[in-house]
């Protein structure tokens, strides 16, 4: 957000805000599926739509939020809405957006050169620069004149595309110092480690709800050392069917429609046994000593698995940070156009392996991994040369990109 930005959003900061109840799974789906209904810019048929679905809102208060999208020439359209709850909850307000839903929207979605977020950290500029052009919207409809009060929370959220612009409403209402919660529902990464480093302390942990389907390929990009943000909390684990990566289940329906009928203990409650699975595999019980990716290239049904995938980046990432290279992959040259961040990560990982044969050993574990997951297991590799590895990561990054550009239009259809 640029200066300016900050300057009129300032009007609305409140602190010192009593905690609020979170908003249900429920209630999460279907704001996130009602803004979709947000596109034609029709607010009267807007209101008529979400009426008898979301009562819990005050239809009276709702208003439409008009923003522009597009990878070179902008659009405008519908993308969500801002509304009052009802009842005892009448000072709590939300911001819906939606996602991906014109071919204008996927152009913003692949705009990921870093640009400055609301909160002076870098972040995927596609999803910047659609958040800009209705931030002011935001800024009018939370300020105390306009709603009579002074909100005591602001609930953010959305699918897809518009669960990466519910983070950054929730980023920039947190920076003024309200209370803001983010829920996002498939949401993909949308700013580097500083960013992610910087709303993991600024947002509490009871604020946060980050909802990933396994088999969902949208949730795991833009790739490395785009970051979850925050990182350190939030997560909560949907599973995928057969935990093959799957386009269709980025679809809200499809991958997402169990919310409905879940609790957040519940999910809660289910992810912690996913994500010690995770540790179990990495690090198997059977053989501490075990590297990394020993066991990674010899998973069962290996090509396009969602777990191994997970366990991939995780392990990529565990290795970046003892290397202490999450700073100069965030910053560094990335836009100077020298060399790309794909370069800087084969050229820190082979030197690693040059260091001894157990981390040689390690990096190729990894390259064999990776090798697996896109099924080309028969290809063994033992070399860990910049070459290697900067032509493995690209495939990778080629595979994981082409299925989410897959998963991003079947919603826009």
């Amino acid at each position: 957000m640029s200066n300016s930005t900050t300057v009129e959003l300032s009007d609305a900061n409140t602190t010192g805000m009593s905690k609020m109840n979170q908003l249900t799974p429920n209630q999460i789906y279907l704001l996130s599926d009602g803004a979709y209904k947000a596109k034609g810019r029709d607010s009267i048929a807007l209101k008529d739509q979400l009426g008898i679905s979301m009562p819990f809102i005050d239809l009276n208060s709702l208003k439409l939020i008009t923003a522009t999208s597009g990878l070179i020439t902008p659009v405008s359209s519908g993308f969500g809405f801002m509304a009052r709850l009802n009842g005892g909850r009448s000072r709590e307000i939300i911001i819906a957006t939606r996602g991906t839903a014109t071919w204008a929207d996927a152009g913003t979605d692949i705009n990921a050169i870093p640009t400055l977020g609301p909160t002076g950290h870098a972040i995927h500029k596609g999803f910047g620069t659609t958040f800009k052009s209705y931030v002011q919207q935001l800024n009018e409809f939370i300020q105390q004149q306009t709603l009579g009060f002074k909100p005591t929370a602001v609930h953010c959220m959305g699918h897809s595309l518009g669960g990466a612009l519910a983070n950054l409403n929730a980023a920039a209402c947190a920076e003024l110092g309200l209370n803001s919660y983010l829920y996002t529902v498939a949401a993909p990464r949308v700013g580097m480690v500083p960013y992610a480093e910087h709303l993991s302390k600024k947002m509490k942990a009871a604020h946060v709800y980050r909802v990933a389907n396994e088999a969902d390929i949208v949730t795991m990009v833009p790739c490395y050392p785009f970051v979850h943000s925050p990182y350190v909390h939030g997560t909560y684990l949907l599973e995928g069917g057969m935990l093959k990566i799957n386009p269709m289940q980025h679809m809200l329906a499809n991958g997402y429609g169990s919310m409905i009928n879940a609790g957040w203990k519940q999910m809660q409650s289910l992810t912690q046994g996913k994500q010690q699975q995770l540790e179990n595999s990495l690090y198997p019980a059977n053989n501490k000593e075990a590297g990394q990716f020993e066991q990674l290239a010899k998973m069962p049904g290996a090509m396009f698995s969602g777990r191994l995938l997970k366990l991939i980046n995780k392990a990529i990432h565990d290795m970046l940070s003892r290397l202490g290279a999450q700073s100069l992959l965030s910053v560094g040259h990335y836009r100077s156009g020298a060399f790309t961040v794909l370069d800087q990560m084969a050229e820190i990982l082979a030197r690693y392996a040059q260091a001894s044969h157990k981390q040689a050993k390690e990096v190729a574990g990894m390259l064999n991994a990776i090798m697996a997951y896109l099924g080309r297991s028969t290809h063994a590799l033992a070399d860990a040369s910049v070459a290697t590895i900067r032509w493995v990561f690209n495939l990778l990054h080629l595979s994981v990109t082409t299925m989410a550009k897959q998963a991003i239009q079947l919603v826009g259809r």
